[in-house]
């Protein structure tokens, strides 16, 4: 995905002079935003264009694949929402295990030889380059004989709790989208095209969107779920229950994501349904008949309907 003020190589960036900063930006949490909205500020004071160098795929994905949770946000996603952060730049370079090798004073050198670097935005707690040796007080020292300063923002905290990646990671595991979704900042979602499924939903009552989500997104904890679905295309945003699980009461085995839209009755096959979760209702459960199961989805339905009125759309 190229798009205007999108680059996927340091040269093919207009040769102008940049507040930089540079991460992974998954999730494009309450922490990145801050980074971000500093970074753009400074820009605007110093009369300079705003640079974000993020990565693709995620350097934990590369690094560490064995114990890799899975990401936040597509790279499509991770862009968007940097675009509406505010007007900057976005140079996205891959990552291998030959880039990981780069020392950040080769990096930091070739970017310095590449562009005019202003100044250097990163948060606190970073470090780049090979073995991390890039700590912010060797990127202080780099950029002061590389001719640019270098600033390091305090980590964003919420009720006490640093706001971090792998945090939302752990609270979205564990069925905390609520938890999340104020570390994010916005809703968790999921994007994908509705797909056919087994129809299952329909005989009882409760027909679904099935979508697969994308391979290397975290994955949710099995149960019920708020939703508010959102069809490509569409400006609605619809009310909705997702069930996330492998049907257990039904006994098929496959680990679906499935979103009831409450009173909708319309063929969406093919189209991109972005499902938000708002508050998980209840674990995955096995029912001793499928009458059961109806009873218990009428029940989800309802209280649904109570948390999705009592929260903004």
């Amino acid at each position: 995905m190229i798009r205007s003020g999108m680059y996927s190589s340091l040269d093919a960036l207009p040769r102008a002079a940049y507040v930089v900063t540079v991460g992974t930006f998954d999730g494009m949490h309450l922490g990145h935003q801050h980074l971000l909205k500093s970074a753009m500020e400074r820009g605007q004071v110093l009369g300079t264009g705003t640079l974000v160098v993020t990565f693709e795929p995620s350097p934990a994905q590369v690094l560490r694949p064995e114990t890799f949770q899975g990401r936040l946000t597509t790279i499509e996603e991770k862009c968007s929402l940097i675009f509406e952060s505010g007007d900057a730049e976005i140079v996205v370079l891959p990552f291998t295990k030959a880039f990981a090798c780069t020392t950040a004073d080769d990096f930091l050198t070739q970017l310095s030889e590449t562009l005019s670097v202003a100044e250097l935005w990163v948060g606190e707690e970073f470090a780049m380059g090979k073995d991390r040796q890039g700590t912010i007080d060797h990127l202080i020292r780099l950029g002061d004989s590389l001719g640019f300063r270098v600033t390091a923002l305090p980590r964003v905290a919420l009720d006490d709790e640093v706001v971090s990646s792998s945090r939302i990671r752990s609270m979205i595991l564990a069925g905390d989208v609520a938890g999340a979704n104020r570390m994010l900042g916005r809703r968790f979602r999921v994007t994908g095209s509705v797909c056919e499924g087994a129809k299952l939903g329909r005989t009882i009552g409760f027909p679904t969107a099935n979508v697969l989500p994308p391979f290397d997104l975290i994955s949710l904890a099995d149960g019920i779920y708020a939703s508010i679905a959102r069809i490509e295309g569409e400006s609605v945003a619809r009310p909705a229950m997702t069930y996330i699980g492998t049907r257990p009461a039904l006994n098929t085995g496959d680990r679906v994501i499935e979103t009831h839209l409450f009173d909708f009755d319309r063929d969406i096959y093919g189209n991109q349904l972005a499902t938000e979760f708002v508050e998980r209702l209840r674990p995955d459960a096995n029912f001793e008949s499928v009458e059961a199961l109806k009873a218990q989805m009428r029940r989800d339905e309802q209280t649904a309907r109570r948390i999705l009125a009592a929260s903004s759309t």
